[in-house]
């Protein structure tokens, strides 16, 4: 039985609202969720970038910013590799440690730049516990690909039809997963 459940759809879909929605009801259950995800920055209702947070932990790093001079471009974001690193190496090691479910929002383009993220995710997918992660949509070749293929994981899809429902059925799964 899978036990990575894979989430992914168009910007704006609510990707990180099913997750955030998940995680609130598995907390309820007694449940320890850790990871990482990526929020973004905005300045008014014009966004900025990104940052890299530990779900356990609450520590944040800049992962991606308009201002920023150095680092691999994706779209008009200059990408912090090292933040990446540390933090994805911190987060996702301490989750599979202590925590029963991961989490990883998001597996996309700016986050790939990180060797350690990759090395990081592919450590989690070969794990036992369950993983929850957001993957790029458009994304259908090399290391996302590859993620999207695996046999041990199912890809849901958010959009208008799916968000109210997705939770339930994640959290489900999830549990199932556990027991």
């Amino acid at each position: 039985m899978p036990n990575n459940f894979l989430i992914t759809g168009s910007p704006g879909s609510g990707k990180t609202t099913v997750i955030e929605t998940v995680i609130d009801n598995l907390k309820s259950e007694g449940l320890e969720t850790g990871g990482i995800y990526c929020p973004e920055i905005r300045n008014g209702r014009v966004r900025k970038g990104f940052k890299i947070i530990d779900i356990m932990t609450d520590e944040s790093k800049i992962l991606a910013h308009t201002e920023l001079d150095e680092g691999p471009q994706v779209s008009k974001y200059r990408v912090n590799v090292p933040n990446i690193d540390e933090l994805s190496e911190t987060a996702i090691s301490r989750a599979l440690e202590e925590a029963d479910l991961l989490v990883i929002d998001e597996i996309a383009p700016m986050e790939i730049h990180s060797g350690e993220f990759k090395k990081q995710v592919q450590r989690t997918l070969d794990s036992d516990k369950p993983l929850l992660a957001v993957v790029h949509k458009r994304s259908k070749s090399g290391f996302i690909g590859k993620v999207k293929q695996r046999e041990d994981s199912r890809l849901f899809e958010v959009d208008e039809k799916t968000r109210d429902y997705l939770p339930e059925k994640l959290t489900n799964l999830v549990m199932k997963s556990l027991s």
